[in-house]
């Protein structure tokens, strides 16, 4: 699970990285307070409100979970699986417009697509 730290003074987001590198402190009562608060840099500057450091944290979790994805190579076997999946739709229409003629091999070709469409999703899982 991942937790966003807030500095107790500024109210600023900070990243897990922020206080294994020692740029972020543990006070006691378990807050946690930037470095720049607590070399009495930001005394002066004017507080974020409470809809900033929301906003900025919620920003920080966006770019920290597009670092996180991960993309897998693409290949050619779904993009056939789902042509393949085209012929399954065809055949069971094929199978409906003839449904006075011979419908039981219509059916059997929309399972065997369907089965190979299957397949092709699933063989590299």
């Amino acid at each position: 699970m991942l937790e966003i730290r807030v500095c107790a003074n500024c109210k600023r987001s900070l990243s897990k990285i922020d206080i294994e590198s020692g740029n972020a402190l543990y006070q006691e009562g378990g807050t946690v307070i930037c470095g720049a608060c607590f070399a009495g840099q930001t005394k002066t500057e004017e507080k974020y409100e409470e809809n900033d450091y929301i906003m900025e944290s919620i920003l920080r979790e966006v770019k920290n979970i597009n670092r996180t994805l991960t993309y897998e190579p693409a290949s050619w076997l779904p993009i056939l699986a789902s042509v393949i999946q085209c012929f399954v739709f065809g055949s069971l229409i094929f199978a409906y417009l003839h449904r006075n003629g011979d419908v039981h091999s219509y059916l059997l070709l929309a399972i065997v697509f369907q089965v190979m469409a299957l397949t092709f999703f699933v063989i590299k899982k």
